[in-house]
């Protein structure tokens, strides 16, 4: 009976034991992950519309004054499989090197405006000696190296205001403006049908953000994020259709 009562106490000793290793291992597992955390944006995809490539933005590195390197995962045949890319702000160019290929010099590519590696570019260039290549100049900095909106722009307290709306597109901003040296800081609307190629039906892309219209010129500049949680940057200020919507706050609040 006795020792009966002794094989019981170790079953439920050991029991216990392995109960606390397993936690321990989850809890260092959780660390783990934590520490290697990654946050994936999409900057490719197939005929198809399925992502195929994405640029890992925790991993941003500066490897001189003119550029820098992030990680990539991409998607070939079936699998996916790492690389880096380097991008000269510049010369605005890149370099793709898949992993495990052989350290060679590769082709630097033109950075070609509007693709997703271009993008990535004018929001990443701000922070390099070439600033001014992408629009970062001393002369526009009072729209561009201002103060970061602290709550997103669809949360902004006051009346929206339509300054336009047809067939294709929509724009109104909120009347709650703040007028500082130089500018007006507003929160917008806007939104947009686009008729693709590869698509039959109409896509519908809208979204709320912020823009510095200047009162001293035809540019403007807005706030973007890549994804969240990156905290966003001020674009570089650029010029606007007359009739745009950065062009209609301007004539509506600038010159009272």
């Amino acid at each position: 009976m006795r020792t009966f009562k002794v094989k019981i106490f170790y079953i439920k000793l050991l029991s216990l034991f392995s109960f606390l290793l397993f936690h321990n291992l989850s809890l260092s597992e959780k660390l783990l992950a934590k520490k290697n955390t990654f946050e994936w944006h999409p900057v490719g995809v197939d005929n198809y519309g399925n992502i195929t490539q994405w640029i890992n933005l925790l991993s941003y590195k500066t490897l001189n004054n003119d550029s820098f390197r992030m990680q990539m995962k991409l998607v070939e045949g079936n699998k996916q499989i790492l690389g880096r890319l380097d991008i000269n702000c510049r010369n605005k160019d890149y370099y793709l090197r898949k992993r495990k290929e052989m350290s060679q010099r590769g082709t630097w590519n033109s950075l070609e405006k509007g693709t997703s590696f271009e993008e990535v570019a004018q929001f990443y260039c701000k922070n390099t000696a070439a600033a001014s290549v992408w629009g970062y100049t001393s002369a526009t900095k009072y729209l561009w190296d201002i103060e970061k909106p602290s709550y997103p722009a669809s949360n902004h307290q006051g009346d929206w205001i339509t300054l336009y709306k047809n067939n294709s597109s929509e724009f109104k901003y909120n009347s709650n403006i703040k007028k500082k040296d130089g500018y007006i800081l507003a929160a917008y609307f806007y939104q947009k049908k686009q008729s693709l190629r590869k698509n039959p039906f109409n896509e519908q892309k809208s979204d709320y953000g912020w823009i510095a219209v200047s009162c001293k010129t035809n540019l403007s500049s807005v706030f973007r994020k890549l994804s969240t949680p990156t905290s966003g940057e001020w674009m570089a200020p650029k010029p606007g259709p007359i009739g745009g919507g950065a062009s209609l706050i301007r004539k509506a609040n600038c010159y009272q």
